[in-house]
């Protein structure tokens, strides 16, 4: 993914997991995502990132 195509907001996933960029380290390339399912945050490289629209987010959950 190139860095234009970044957002804050954007829902990717990566090899650390799923999540919604928090935001972005223009600098090394790098994006910092809070996590879908239990909110920590982790730091991914931009190139290992790929957007992903169909995330399921927690709200969506069927009681």
């Amino acid at each position: 993914m190139n860095i234009q195509d970044v957002n804050i907001g954007l829902l990717c996933n990566s090899k650390k997991g799923s999540g919604k960029v928090a935001w972005i380290q223009a600098d090394t390339r790098h994006q910092h995502m809070t996590d879908v399912s239990d909110n920590h945050h982790f730091e991914d490289p931009i190139e290992d990132v790929t957007e992903d629209p169909q995330i399921p987010h927690k709200e969506d959950a069927y009681y």
